[in-house]
């Protein structure tokens, strides 16, 4: 008997052999005796039985453990015969419909298969892996509603975190931010040490602009993984986030040391170096970035303050503006852009720009202090004191976050945690 239908042979036998359905079961012989010659692997003298028990008018659980055994012997087309005899004989049979689920699945007959399992989920909740298949085979199809309502089902009558894990990758999707961190803080509850839980909750936090909790999360993972260069990544992307840029160079370099090369990695280092004004050393990974990935906007639009800070204006104006034609420019490409224009004396355009990079990051302190400088050269008194006012208030927001964030992290200008 091949490896193979020994395992599908035993998840078989891992199915409860009474159906999960409110019906009562039928009355019928005692078939204990026979499922223990089964899983001892006496399959021979199991079936003789069964076959008796069948000959005198038998029942669908019979029929049904019948084809269990023959699976085990690998005669899977008799075994289907069996299933399929089970649930004409009983079609509330749950058990039965699962059974003939898995062998379709173990066949690569995966639209058998799908109709199986829904035909088995109208009738009652499936057996964990089955519902997870079920799951996964319902979000393939496009079918949101249905594949959460399988997670779900998992997830609560097994405690499943790979249920879980799933319904927060569903509803990640689905834009249900705060839905996902939800059920990965249920995983969480289960699982607290788990590598895989705590990365999608980080990964879920930065996603939903949760810097704080995403830090907690990212803590826990570098420590208990040091030299995972994707953990050191998310840990400084997490700190730019948060609006610390000082902060985030050193676990930048440390993930460029570890996975050198890396796109994301080289951006985000570029990002936080020109984030303190280290311009020229930004402008190095920055490129290098550019490199691997000609087109992206937030690598364009970094590499334009680096050089509108090196006073490079011709340079800082042609990358800010290709980045302003790609899709979805990120608010850095109008803010460079505006203060390209201010140095250029196009104050309207400055403007423009200006109120364009305001509009998409709201946050923005510095968007609104040269805002302030703009009006003041349009001899416009009375809205540069309305965006120095925003500028400070701004100001005192972010750096507000910055000491939350330190409190946590423990990092100093000094470049040390304690």
């Amino acid at each position: 008997m091949s490896l193979r239908w020994a395992g599908l042979g035993l998840l078989l036998l891992g199915a409860p052999l009474v159906a999960q359905t409110a019906r009562p079961p039928s009355p019928g012989p005692d078939l204990g005796p026979i499922t223990a010659l089964v899983e001892k692997g006496d399959l021979t003298t199991a079936e003789e039985r069964l076959r008796r028990i069948l000959a005198q008018g038998g029942g669908a659980v019979a029929r049904d453990l019948l084809g269990v055994v023959l699976v085990r012997q690998n005669r899977l087309e008799e075994a289907e015969k069996e299933f399929r005899q089970a649930i004409a004989a009983d079609p509330a049979s749950l058990d039965a419909r699962q059974h003939l689920a898995r062998l379709c699945l173990s066949q690569k007959r995966d639209a058998d298969a799908a109709a199986e399992l829904r035909r088995a989920a109208r009738q009652g909740p499936l057996d964990r892996d089955l519902g997870l298949e079920l799951a996964r085979i319902e979000r393939a199809d496009g079918h949101p509603v249905a594949a959460e309502q399988q997670l779900r089902s998992v997830a609560d009558r097994f405690r499943s975190v790979r249920a879980l894990l799933e319904l927060a990758r569903l509803q990640s999707a689905q834009k249900q931010s705060a839905s996902a961190l939800e059920s990965l803080r249920r995983a969480r509850a289960i699982a607290p040490s788990s590598e895989e839980v705590l990365r999608a909750s980080a990964e879920a936090s930065l996603a939903a602009g949760a810097a704080l909790p995403a830090l907690r999360h990212l803590e826990a993972l570098v420590r208990m993984y040091p030299t995972v260069a994707r953990y050191r990544y998310l840990e400084g992307t997490a700190l730019l986030l948060a609006g610390d840029a000082a902060a985030a160079v050193s676990p930048l370099k440390e993930a460029e040391r570890l996975e050198p090369g890396q796109a994301l990695t080289l951006k985000a280092l570029g990002r936080a170096l020109a984030g303190r004004q280290l311009y020229a050393e930004a402008k190095e990974p920055l490129l290098r970035a550019l490199s691997l990935a000609p087109d992206d906007t937030e690598t364009l639009s970094a590499l334009a303050e680096a050089e509108e800070g090196l006073g490079e204006l011709a340079g800082a104006e042609a990358h800010a503006l290709r980045a302003l034609a790609g899709a979805g420019p990120p608010a850095a490409a109008s803010l460079v852009l505006g203060m390209v224009r201010m140095k250029q004396e196009r104050y309207a355009e400055a403007r423009d720009a200006l109120l364009a990079a305001s509009a998409a990051d709201p946050a923005s302190a510095k968007a609104h202090y040269q805002l302030g400088l703009v009006y003041a050269r349009m001899n416009d008194p009375l809205r540069a004191q309305e965006h120095v006012a925003q500028y400070r208030l701004r100001k005192e927001e972010a750096e507000r976050r910055v000491a939350e964030v330190r409190a946590l992290t423990g990092f100093s200008e000094g470049g040390m945690r304690p």
